[in-house]
């Protein structure tokens, strides 16, 4: 039978640090990749909602309700009061509150967290649907300027009559 010996103590040093790099890359295997990595580009403040969080997202992203409410948990932590707006385009992120028109056009989607809510309100742009009855059975928002993929129905009757 084998005897074992104790480790000297640079020995053990080694093992721990040998140790400690397999459980951060583990532990780092368990992260999202960077094509799901999203970023807080900025914290604007509101002077009628408080503060409101502006994050980028990936592009692929964009239709993906579960991450939405992953991100917008991350983002907001502990807050019971939240409000998180996203965008997959870093250029259309705005600097303040007081948001362009072009901005909120292409914004995706919108997160609130309000303690009067029984749970987190998401509501993706309207512009992310293929017809306007599926996105106004899923609670859509219609953000300004933002262009739809269906007719409106004024369009419709006007089309009528034309």
């Amino acid at each position: 039978m084998a005897s074992h010996r104790p480790l000297t103590s640079s020995a053990a040093a080694l093992w721990w640090a040998l140790s400690a790099l397999v459980f951060a890359h583990h532990s780092y295997a368990q992260q999202p990749g960077p094509l799901d990595a999203w970023r807080l580009v900025r914290t604007v403040t509101n002077p009628y909602r408080g503060n409101q969080d502006l994050v980028l997202i990936p592009e692929h992203k964009k239709r993906d309700r579960e991450y939405y409410l992953t991100v917008g948990d991350a983002v907001c932590g502990e807050r019971a009061t939240c409000s998180v707006n996203f965008w997959t385009d870093a250029s259309h992120i705005p600097t303040s509150a007081a948001m362009q028109v072009t901005d909120l056009a292409v914004m995706t989607a919108s997160y609130e967290r309000n303690p009067r809510y029984s749970a987190p309100h998401l509501r993706l742009s309207c512009s992310l649907y293929p017809s306007r009855e599926v996105a106004e059975l899923n609670n859509c928002a219609y953000f300004p300027g933002a262009a739809v993929p269906w007719k409106s129905p004024s369009e419709d009757a006007n089309r009528k009559y034309q």
